[in-house]
């Protein structure tokens, strides 16, 4: 078979697509991924295999999705030496057609199909087509040449015709139809052999459902007689157990009335119980008066000797805490002023360090301005220098034009030489040569006039060529002429000079403006004004009533005029500082003042002594000059602050050690008055409620009665314990159990025999119908079927066995014949092998010719053991030796592979394109690949297809 031509309708995504094949070497169709290369071998296999009328899904799945269009496949193939054209359209406008050259016959419709169908099968081998044309899912899937019948015909004409290979051989042949008639192609019992195995194995069942019946019936009978037995037993044991629950009631009556006699003996005992109770309770309640009576007279008496301690107390802690408060008003008042002194000396030396800030800011103010100053000349000059790098290159690119121009005017143009030789005047383009002996050379690339006055005028034209140079260079001119109007330059020189000028002005520009973030430190300079304006604010403000007091009047107002008079414009900065820092320096005297010395305080203080101060700080003082004797006098005067502190603390500590002890005084004497008074009123009730108790009853009385509660319940406890024991002897506690669990005994029983008395009924009835059926007869019958049956079965068993023995022991014959002649096929396969693996590939085959192990260099791996490409390029070498033995008797098929060889080292895919150009040569190869590197730089020969 080959094919020449196939066509594509509206086939699953493709429009129209036309292929032609050559009918020998190596086709390459290349097209990306969901192009249709796949689709080429599902429509050969669908034009062949469905008709146009079919519901088939696969055939519903190349419609294209969404269109209600006709899928239409056309091939043109050589089949058995004849051409035939064939064509078929799916779904709309159904068609089938079939030509057959030479002769022209021609079939339409389902005649179309069957005769397609008649063709292929008479002149392509199945298992051949399914071996060489592969699809992607089948590309790792190494074929067995033994299941290929055309492979074995080519092995068998090599090996001399001595081993036959099919079912025509008359002995196979009919070996084949006598174990058909027995067996299915899989082994499984069929025909007549299967009806047999069928009816033994029903007639075994019927038998054994007969005899299950008769089992049944067996049963029954032994079921109804042990049935009748436990019935008559559990009557008994039933009717003895009603009599057992009869006497356990009698004598539950019987306890029951001794039971209630101990109920109301106990309830006698809890009452008499409860009266001792009382009695005992009551005489405890009068000893509990008597007792708390001379308690109360005891802390009475006790409470108005603490009143009076603890009002001796407070007067003395109240004058104690007298004389603490005013030690510590004293320490107050010096630890005020000490921390008075340390604010003012503290707010001076900040004044100080600010008038410090304030100065070192207008020198930074003063270098920002500087810097500002050198940034706007910088800018000024590069708005000046207009000429940047791009303009730069427009220029020097209009004056190359203009030489480049020129240069070939004057390559190309002719060129004149005019020289005057005597006293007649010469002129050339109406300028006059002035002296004899001037020579000028002209280059012509315009109309040039020489003329002689009153004797001639020439005239010399530049030709077409010289024409076109000139006006090249004139328009060259012109743009150049444009330009340099346009950037206010007389040549390329100022030009160039205006480039490097403006160079040097960005390069000065960026140099101010890193002076400037330098100079202003991350700050912007309204930050820094808007910083000079606080500090001059601040220096103005602070302690202004030292100044008021300490500076002299005029100075005071050139700082006041500062602060009012400061501002934010940076003409006036400078200004601004200047007379800031005059008002500042004119504050002080050029040395230090003298700082007084603060006077010493007391280190501890005593409750005795009242806390004070040796010394108290005199009046204001004089603030010193400078910061450090600033910080000095802050120093002094912080520690001072401190031994202030720790006066006023000892003084807080013992004020209020004193006050917690005046308050504890207090609380105390308050607390025993009150309790003096609470005991006073406690006495009193405790006598009147003894008082009216003992009117009411008295002791003896009470006395008295507690006995005789007492005799009163040991004579009801005495009959409650002979009645107890009544009630035991007579086992009243298990008498309601037993009775329980007796009357329970007595349901169970009646249940069970009722229970016996219908399965008895059911029993007895299964039997009566078991008598009407006839099942002995029954059975009888069916093992009499049963014997013919399989009598019958046995027969077709041995018959079959014996055609199973002898198709088996022929195959293993043939098999056996079959590895003799293929040496055949293992040698082409490692021939082909050794190209791409070298001289050591070697392959073990296995019973059906397939391959099962390959050796390179010494080591045997089986198939499944290979690596993906290994396994591929394996599975490729095969089928190029299959179809190599099939090509020759003309029965061969294309080989067709789809995307193979995708798993391939570059050094492989060489080696593996020589050897599939070698199958061209014989047969036809046709490859489907979207990589265009796999195929057509490697299979010499290749036509390449695109699609």
């Amino acid at each position: 078979m080959r094919l020449h031509r196939l066509t594509l309708r509206d086939f699953r995504g493709v429009a129209t697509r036309d292929l032609d094949f050559d009918e020998a070497g190596v086709t390459v169709v290349l097209g990306d991924n969901e192009t249709g290369k796949s689709s080429i071998l599902e429509a050969l296999s669908l034009l062949f295999e469905l008709p146009d009328d079919s519901k088939a899904g696969k055939l519903k799945a190349v419609q294209p999705a969404g269109r209600d269009v006709s899928s239409e496949v056309a091939a043109e193939l050589t089949l058995g030496g004849q051409r035939v054209h064939y064509r078929k359209r799916w779904f709309r406008q159904r068609l089938t057609e079939l030509r057959v050259d030479p002769g022209g016959h021609t079939w339409t419709g389902r005649e179309a199909h069957d005769e397609a169908a008649r063709l292929f099968a008479a002149h392509v081998d199945g298992s051949l087509w399914a071996a060489l044309v592969v699809g992607q899912e089948h590309a790792l899937a190494v074929p067995a040449a033994g299941s290929v019948a055309a492979v074995l015909t080519a092995l068998d004409e090599s090996a001399g015709g001595e081993v036959d290979h099919g079912a025509s051989v008359p002995l196979v042949a009919a070996v084949e139809r006598e174990y058909q008639r027995y067996f299915t192609r899989t082994g499984r019992p069929s025909g007549d052999y299967a009806e047999a195995i069928s009816r033994r194995d029903q007639e075994r069942a019927r038998v054994a459902d007969s005899q299950a019946l008769l089992a049944e019936v067996e049963q029954d009978v032994a079921s109804a007689e042990r049935l009748t037995r436990d019935r008559a037993t559990m009557s008994a044991r039933s009717r003895e157990q009603e009599a057992r629950v009869a006497e356990l009631s009698d004598r539950r009556q019987s306890a029951e009335e001794l039971v209630g006699q101990v109920d109301r003996l106990r309830r006698d005992a809890e009452f008499a119980a409860a009266q001792v109770e009382s009695a005992r309770a009551e005489a405890e309640r009068r000893a509990a008066l008597v007792e708390e009576v001379r308690e109360r007279d005891r802390a009475a008496t006790e409470a108005e000797d603490a009143r009076l301690r603890t009002a001796a107390a407070l007067r003395a802690a109240e004058q104690e805490w007298e004389r603490a408060t005013a030690a510590l008003r004293v320490a107050r008042d010096e630890q005020a002023a000490r921390r008075a002194e340390v604010r003012r000396l503290d707010a001076h030396l900040s004044w100080l360090r600010d008038r410090a800030d304030l100065a070192r800011l207008r020198e930074r103010l003063t270098a920002v301005e500087e810097a500002r100053e050198q940034e706007r000349r910088a800018a000024a000059a590069l708005d000046r220098a207009n000429v940047d790098e791009a303009a730069l290159e427009a220029a020097e690119t209009a004056h190359v034009d203009v030489l480049a121009a020129r240069a070939a005017l004057a390559a190309g143009a002719p060129t004149m030489v005019v020289r005057r030789l005597g006293d007649a005047g010469v002129e050339l383009s109406g300028v006059p040569l002035e002296e004899a002996t001037v020579e000028r050379e002209v280059t012509v690339d315009r109309d040039t006039t020489v003329r002689v006055p009153d004797v001639v005028e020439v005239t010399v034209r530049p030709g077409t060529g010289a024409a076109e140079l000139a006006a090249v260079a004139a328009s060259a001119e012109d743009a150049e002429r444009r330009l340099l109007a346009e950037l206010g330059r007389p040549d390329i020189g100022a030009v160039r000079q205006a480039a490097r000028s403006r160079v040097e002005a960005e390069r000065a520009l960026t140099v101010a403006r890193e002076v400037l973030t330098r100079r202003l430190e991350g700050r912007s300079f309204a930050d820094l004004s808007a910083a000079h304006d606080q500090l001059l604010a601040r220096v103005a403000d602070d302690e202004a009533d030292d100044i008021a007091e300490d500076v002299p009047e005029d100075v005071a107002e050139d700082v006041a005029d500062d602060e009012t008079d400061g501002g934010s414009d940076d003409e006036h900065v400078g200004d601004g500082v200047d007379r800031a820092a005059d008002a500042v320096a004119t504050l002080f005297d050029p040395e230090p003042l003298p700082v007084r010395d603060s006077s010493a305080v007391k280190e501890s203080l005593t409750v005795d002594e009242p806390t004070a101060v040796k010394q108290p700080l005199s009046a204001r003082t004089p603030l010193p000059g400078t910061q450090e004797s600033t910080r000095e006098a802050l120093g002094r005067a912080q520690a001072e602050d401190v031994a202030a502190a720790k006066v006023l603390a000892g003084a807080e500590a013992t004020e209020a050690g004193v006050r917690t002890a005046f308050e504890t005084a207090r609380d105390e004497a308050t607390e025993a008055r009150v309790r003096a008074e609470q005991a006073a009123e406690r006495r009193a009730d405790a006598h009147a409620t003894l008082d009216r108790a003992r009117a009411q009853q008295g002791d003896e009385l009470l006395t008295a009665a507690v006995d005789k509660a007492m005799q009163e319940a040991a004579a009801i406890a005495a009959d409650l314990a002979e009645a107890e024991d009544a009630v035991s002897r007579s086992g009243a506690g298990e008498l309601g159990e037993r009775l329980a669990e007796a009357t329970t005994l007595r349901a169970q029983l009646a249940e069970q025999v009722e229970h016996l008395q219908d399965e008895l009924s059911r029993v007895e009835g299964a039997l009566e119908r078991a008598g009407a059926q006839g099942l002995a007869t029954a059975a009888d019958r069916a093992r009499a079927e049963l014997a013919h049956v399989e009598e019958h079965h046995a027969t077709l068993e041995r018959r079959a066995l014996a055609a199973a023995r002898l198709r088996e022991t022929l195959e293993r014959h043939r098999a056996q014949a079959r590895l003799r002649y293929a040496a055949p096929l293992r040698d082409r396969i490692e021939a082909l092998g050794r190209v791409v693996h070298g001289p050591s590939f070697a392959v073990s085959l296995g019973a059906d010719l397939e391959v099962e192990a390959r050796t390179v260099d010494g080591i045997r791996l089986p198939v499944s053991s290979l690596s993906t490409g290994a396994r591929e390029q394996l599975a490729t070498l095969v089928r190029l030796a299959i179809a190599g033995l099939t090509a020759t008797d003309g029965s061969g098929v294309p080989v067709v592979l789809d995307d193979a060889l995708g798993w391939s080292d570059p050094g492989r895919l060489q080696a593996m394109g020589a050897l599939l150009a070698r199958a061209g040569a014989t047969g036809q190869v046709i490859l489907l690949t979207s990589a265009p590197d796999r195929y057509v730089g490697t299979v010499p020969g290749a036509r390449v297809v695109r699609i």
